[in-house]
């Protein structure tokens, strides 16, 4: 269907497009949203059912009612923006919906006059017969427009796409190189062709992707760049709504600002023009991770990869979206790829966190990176400081930790679990046990039916005694490891755990078989100094703990709030002795003071 009047909106159904009459502001939606709309347009101002509704806008599919509901709602928010009409749809009680009486229709034929499609005093029968024909009239009209417009235009426009051809083939390639000197002359070239023709939809998207890159890799904050990146590509947007690079580029923008719906609208119709971009893919993979739709992200992810296997974003998506499904052996894997082909980007040591435990080493580098970037950066991402208090609580700054929490007031920007989990590592800090418990408890309880929110719970469990729940809960959770025959490095960790559990509950039997397996394991394999503590700990071998937990400190390590918030607790009690774990926590304190001062520590 060509373009129709509904209301005060010009409705473009090839563009998946709404324009709101006298303002020109343009609003997209999804192909699917659009069926629904063309369907009640359809139908006029007669009600459609719930079922009629599912059969024409997802025919051979099990949909559930809510699936219309929610279409509905949506058509009705976006609707809305007309202020000179209260509803554009209505609902028949027992009937359906329909579009509203006082909200006119047209279709255009041509720029002389339109074809009125409101129902007049003909039967249906002719009725039909009009609509046939005025679309059909429309579609004639169309062929012969196309047809005109082929050998009129198109030699203009192969002569404006290739008038700046050498311009923009060099621009594209600097962007790609990662300096800042090449970026900065990437940027240039964009601006002296803007210079020359204000309205080239290409040269104002190359300059926002330029403040991009120097986003990246050179001194442009995150701010900067939405702050110059907007007025660009709504100008680009206005003279190039079908260019499917302008489409991303403005739908990456409207994710960033948090306009979701927006935002996937724009990917989906950018993807329906060109499928093979790299970078569409990346940024719609990236909407599918804030939708927790993981595995959507990840296919998105792959497909980037495909398309551009050494690009560095591309990469650090893909990690990203593999540490989302919980493979972190993937996850490093294209993180360290992406290293390898671009090992300076700002935020490398932000990044590296999220990959790998905290260490002193990552610890000093983190905090070089904060006190450079932590403005700018918590200016535009204002949950980062929910992270940051994690790492506080590494380096035992916990009374810096608390006045931040204190004055966070952006909880709406945070995942709930997340939240959750800093709450309860604060009260563990503190020694608020119980509350802790009870923070984990909450935040499991998010989604009890899944592995992503159990450990934190079940180590809680673990560390105040109430063994038999903790392993009821194991149990459940990890039915695979229940059952093992033989232990491997991937679920040593795991297979610990529960050796400790059938020890603490008394299993007997079940505690001896774990047992051999594990003395199995550990006679032909190298276990690191974590699992040997553990080890250790099973054997009442509490001597050489000693030596190991100062060699722990010896090679870097530190306590990760992140990853697990027990660990100063659980590894002194392995000392043996009192004196032996005063003396352990102690060195610990002293590499956590000098870490934070930025001072060389002796650690022997």
């Amino acid at each position: 269907m060509e373009s129709f009047q509904l209301g005060n909106w010009r409705v473009s159904p090839r563009l998946n497009q709404l324009t709101l009459e006298n303002t020109e502001q343009k609003l997209s939606i999804t192909p699917k949203l659009m069926q629904l709309l063309l369907v009640l347009v359809e139908h006029k101002h007669q009600p459609i059912g719930l079922d009629a509704l599912i059969e024409k806008v997802w025919p051979q599919r099990v949909v559930a009612d809510s699936s219309v509901y929610q279409g509905i709602a949506q058509l009705r928010k976006v609707l809305s923006a007309d202020d000179q009409h209260q509803q554009y749809i209505e609902r028949i009680s027992g009937q359906g919906y329909r579009i509203a009486p006082d909200i006119a229709i047209e279709v255009y034929v041509d720029e002389s006059g339109t074809l009125d499609l409101t129902p007049d005093s003909q039967n249906t029968a002719q009725h039909n017969k009009n609509w046939l024909l005025g679309i059909c009239t429309l579609l004639v009209v169309a062929a012969l427009f196309i047809a005109i417009n082929i050998q009129s235009y198109s030699p203009k426009r192969e002569a404006d796409s290739s008038q700046y051809f050498e311009q923009f083939t060099l621009a594209s390639h600097l962007l790609s190189q990662q300096d800042v000197a090449q970026l900065e002359q990437a940027k240039q070239i964009y601006l002296e062709v803007i210079e020359q023709d204000r309205k080239n939809a290409e040269a104002l998207n190359g300059l926002c992707n330029s403040y991009r890159m120097l986003a990246i890799y050179g001194s442009v904050t995150e701010i900067e760049r939405d702050t110059l990146c907007q007025p660009l590509l709504e100008k680009a947007f206005a003279h190039a709504p079908n260019n499917a690079q302008v489409l991303a580029s403005v739908a990456r923008q409207h994710f960033e600002q948090g306009q979701t719906s927006q935002a996937e609208a724009l990917f989906e119709q950018s993807l329906a023009i060109n499928r093979n971009d790299a970078m569409t893919w990346h940024w719609y993979g990236r909407l599918k991770r804030n939708q927790n739709q993981v595995t959507d992200a990840l296919a998105a992810h792959q497909r980037a990869f495909k398309l551009a296997p050494n690009d560095p974003i591309v990469l650090r998506g893909l990690a990203y979206a593999y540490l989302n499904n919980r493979d972190l052996t993937n996850a490093r894997k294209y993180f360290e790829r992406s290293v390898v082909i671009s090992p300076y980007f700002k935020h490398k040591a932000l990044y590296e966190l999220d990959f790998y435990p905290l260490n002193q080493s990552r610890a000093a580098n983190y905090l070089n990176w904060y006190r450079q970037h932590q403005e700018s950066y918590v200016k535009k991402y204002p949950a980062h400081k929910l992270s940051h208090i994690l790492f506080l609580l590494s380096v035992n700054q916990g009374a810096l930790a608390q006045k931040i929490f204190d004055r966070f007031d952006d909880v709406n920007s945070v995942p709930q679990h997340f939240l959750f989990y800093v709450k309860a590592s604060l009260a563990w800090y503190y020694q608020k046990p119980n509350e802790a418990l009870a923070y984990l408890q909450q935040r499991y309880q998010l989604a009890p039916e899944q592995n992503h929110f159990v450990m934190p719970y079940l180590f809680a469990l673990v560390q105040l005694n109430h063994a038999e729940k903790a392993l009821t809960l194991f149990k459940k959770h990890f039915p695979e490891i229940v059952a093992l025959k033989q232990v491997t490095h991937e679920n040593i960790g795991q297979y610990l755990l529960l050796a400790r559990l059938y020890e603490a509950t008394e299993k007997r039997r079940l505690y001896q078989d774990a047992y051999e397996r594990l003395l199995a394991f550990e006679q032909e394999s190298t276990l690191s100094i974590e699992q040997q503590l553990l080890w250790n700990a099973l054997n009442g071998d509490d001597a050489n703990n000693v030596d190991l937990l100062n060699k722990l400190l010896n090679n870097g390590w530190l306590p990760d709030f992140n990853d697990n918030m027990f660990s100063i607790e659980r590894y002194p009690t392995l000392a043996g002795s009192n004196n032996s774990a005063k003396s352990w926590l102690a060195k610990l304190s002293n590499i956590q003071r000098c870490i934070w001062q930025h001072t060389q520590c002796e650690t022997n």
